[in-house]
């Protein structure tokens, strides 16, 4: 750019883990322009991913529903003045791009993905050529940065909690009388029923962990439904009982617990992008989707997947089905067989 902007917005209106990944695009921006005001834009139910980044100006929030008309009206407002100079749409989607526009930056900066580009056009004030297919997101979205003419260094995932959630998991913690890198977390659900595996098989699991490496393992999860669903058919397949937290923790608590593990496990999801956030090495199992999207960025992680030619579909199950065979017919001894190699027995 030929003047440096001093207001910036990031829009990045998609799930929680999508908002973490997105980090290292403040990182660049305020590592380039460190005078620069940088803000994010984020849906309702994502802001504690990037939230107390201590470079990180103001977070808007968008509602995802239910906002009245007036509420709405008004939150457009308040980005108008915002008076921002440049905007960054990272989420690629109509919602997105109106938001960019209504901000009336000077430069408004997406990407031309196909099938969008009249509206888009009319959006933006610079369209960029949609990244690589086969390119990790934390890359995807470090791309409209370079576009800016910075480049970016040694870019990590990052995650922040306040002192009171770090003293909050030290008294669970020592309620269950245990020790930083002492146990196992594993968070068995996802967004969605068609990137999760068995209660067959994470029982196998938390009884290998538990039973032959005396390692704890502290179950976590949401309060959704399907993941409660699942929650009770493992514990039910399980031989020992593991600690259970889920649906007790918030976001910043699971990070800051995650913190604390000897590792994670569990399937492409935030928590799995959590792990990576707070230098915490996962085991994931992937299937339709692409590790080479959407794998645990950084080093010292194992990815789990079956070797098919079909993979990644990213479809919703076989065949519509809401199961995917890639991930159910991964059998528990493969699962730890691979740790046993990657973690050194």
């Amino acid at each position: 750019m030929e003047q440096i902007p001093n207001n910036i917005l990031v829009i990045k209106l998609k799930q929680p883990g999508d908002v973490l990944v997105s980090s290292p695009v403040l990182a660049a921006l305020k590592e380039a322009w460190p005078r620069s005001q940088v803000s994010y834009l984020v849906p309702q139910g994502t802001e504690e991913m990037i939230a107390g980044h201590p470079l990180l100006d103001k977070v808007y929030v968008a509602q995802r529903r239910g906002s009245t008309l007036l509420g709405t009206l008004a939150f457009l407002r308040e980005l108008r003045r915002g008076r921002f100079d440049l905007v960054l749409e990272l989420s690629g989607g109509d919602r997105g791009a109106f938001l960019s526009w209504v901000t009336g930056a000077k430069e408004r900066l997406g990407f031309n993905y196909g099938g969008r580009s009249f509206w888009h056009r009319f959006c933006f004030t610079r369209m960029l050529p949609a990244p690589p297919l086969r390119m990790h997101l934390v890359e995807h979205n470090l791309e409209m940065v370079r576009a800016l003419g910075i480049s970016p260094r040694a870019p990590r995932l990052q995650f922040f909690w306040k002192p009171e959630v770090e003293a909050r998991i030290r008294e669970l913690l020592a309620a269950h009388s245990l020790k930083p890198g002492g146990f196992v977390v594993l968070h068995p659900g996802a967004g969605w029923r068609f990137k999760c595996w068995t209660p067959q098989g994470y029982a196998r699991i938390i009884d290998f962990l538990q039973e032959e490496k005396h390692l704890p393992v502290i179950l976590t999860g949401s309060q959704a439904a399907h993941e409660q669903e699942l929650v009770a058919a493992i514990l039910h397949e399980c031989r020992t009982t593991p600690i259970n937290l889920v649906g007790q923790l918030t976001l910043k608590e699971l990070g800051a617990l995650i913190h604390q593990a000897r590792f994670f496990f569990g399937m492409d999801s935030a928590p799995m992008h959590l792990a990576a956030a707070v230098g915490t090495p996962a085991v994931a199992l992937f299937g339709p989707s692409g590790d080479f999207n959407w794998g645990p960025w950084g080093e010292g992680h194992l990815v789990i997947k079956k070797d098919w030619d079909c993979l990644p579909c990213g479809q919703d199950g076989c065949e519509g089905s809401k199961i995917s065979r890639c991930l159910v017919e991964i059998t528990a001894d493969e699962v730890i067989e691979t740790m046993t190699r990657h973690f050194g027995g």
